[in-house]
């Protein structure tokens, strides 16, 4: 079971009069699932991004445990899989390959993951299409595809940027029942939606943006 996320009196500001947020105090435990909500813009992303390592905050710090995500960025990578903009997925591969090459950069490829593979791929009804190019993709099978590359090496923290956008109601259904799950394996789960409804079935607490702290 992983250590805590930890954020501690994170602000996030881009010019003299544009502060994100301030002082936002948080702790994420194992076990657990965080929903983000609130307008387009108000920093929902901004601070997935942060606990990413791909932005870093103005001020304050994220650990995991005594860690610090920012100092040590490839430690705490390998406990971690996340999902945001589609347009950023390798087009001129399949999906088999791309999470054939994840799991084997993770260290976790053995002799079921083959199986692995073709179980997550048929929870998010993606496995008719798993030898085509992702550049041949819908919207909604990219964004399966994209969920698919952050579930694949069973990370210990999972964050997902609107997971349920342009998904059918089938595969939104499985995906929550697999999050559920994944919540009762011990992991960390934190998302932004939309979809109030869903937040409240997944998630024990929400932040919700612009953050006031």
């Amino acid at each position: 079971m992983p250590d805590s996320l930890i954020a501690r009196d994170l602000r996030k500001q881009y010019n003299q009069s544009t502060v994100i947020f301030d002082n936002l105090n948080v702790t994420f435990k194992p076990g657990t699932a965080t929903g983000l909500i609130g307008a387009n813009g108000s920093g929902k992303t901004t601070l997935l991004r942060i606990l990413t390592t791909v932005a870093y905050p103005t001020s304050g710090s994220v650990l995991l445990g005594d860690l610090n995500i920012h100092e040590h960025p490839h430690t705490y990578l390998s406990h971690l899989g996340f999902a945001f903009d589609s347009s950023e997925l390798p087009m001129f591969a399949n999906t088999v390959e791309v999470l054939e090459a994840i799991m084997r950069s993770r260290n976790v490829w053995d002799d079921s993951s083959n199986e692995r593979i073709n179980a997550l791929l048929e929870m998010l009804d993606l496995d008719e299409r798993r030898f085509n190019l992702i550049g041949t993709y819908s919207s909604g099978m990219m964004q399966k595809a994209l969920i698919a590359m952050a579930l694949i090496a069973n990370p210990d923290i999972i964050l997902l940027d609107e997971p349920f956008r342009a998904l059918d109601e089938a595969t939104v259904i499985r995906l929550k029942d697999y999050l559920l799950q994944k919540k009762q394996d011990g992991k960390i789960i934190i998302l932004s939606s939309h979809n109030s409804e869903l937040i409240q079935e997944l998630c024990e607490s929400v932040i919700e943006f612009p953050y006031v702290g």
